[in-house]
């Protein structure tokens, strides 16, 4: 039983199904840099870069480079993990450099799942660091 992963390859790391718009000169909040799902379930893919936006729209994380990648094993078939990180924020603000990285998973609502579960321990840690 092996896994294989998927590395990004010379420019074609770009392969979010949300293309940033305009990217010279500005950053975008949400910049989805590599989600090779779209080549393998492209409704998959489309689902969790949604549920990412959704849920990411009421946090106050800044601006976020998210990375997907691809494990396939040869009994549990595609499967994927997510990483979401922000770069460090220099002031005198209570956000630091956040940094998540997700289980393996299978589905958007695996994904949905972790990544409340992840935003939802972020929240607590900045509420602790403000007190």
């Amino acid at each position: 039983m092996g896994i294989a992963t998927s590395h990004p390859t010379g420019s074609r790391t770009r392969t979010a199904l949300h293309p940033v718009r305009d990217r010279e000169g500005r950053r975008e909040p949400i910049d989805i840099v590599a989600n090779p799902l779209g080549g393998e379930d492209p409704a998959l893919a489309r689902a969790v870069e949604a549920e990412l936006r959704r849920l990411l729209s009421g946090e106050d994380v800044g601006p976020v480079e998210v990375r997907f990648r691809i494990c396939r094993d040869e009994t549990d078939g595609l499967r994927f993990i997510c990483k979401v990180e922000n770069p460090p924020f220099d002031g005198e603000g209570v956000r630091g450099q956040w940094r998540w990285w997700s289980p393996l998973l299978s589905t958007a609502e695996d994904f949905r799942d972790a990544f409340r579960e992840g935003l939802r321990v972020r929240r607590e840690r900045r509420a602790a660091q403000t007190r």
